[in-house]
């Protein structure tokens, strides 16, 4: 990951399962979003994870978290898993 990719919010593809899942970066407000969230609803907080990060072919995937809740519950771990890991870069 370079700097560049984290600062720009360049889109970054992982490997799940086989899968090729496409995670758009977090935004600042992304940021601010995100702990307003974990203090209403800590629970629920990789369905809004997968909602806002994952993306195909430039688009959201979901139009909602609660759309999220019917999918795959192993998969919605992973992928919410691989969006914190974003909130994580450029730390170093």
């Amino acid at each position: 990951m370079s700097i560049r990719d984290a600062l720009t919010l360049k889109p970054k593809t992982v490997e799940i399962d086989g899968h090729s899942v496409t995670l758009r970066r977090p935004s600042a407000l992304d940021l601010l979003e995100l702990l307003e969230e974990s203090k209403r609803a800590p629970e629920r907080i990789y369905l809004w994870l997968v909602w806002r990060h994952l993306i195909e072919n430039g688009l959201p995937v979901f139009k909602s978290a609660d759309e999220v809740g019917g999918c795959d519950a192993r998969m919605v771990q992973r992928i919410g898993k691989e969006c914190e890991i974003l909130y994580e870069e450029g730390r170093d």
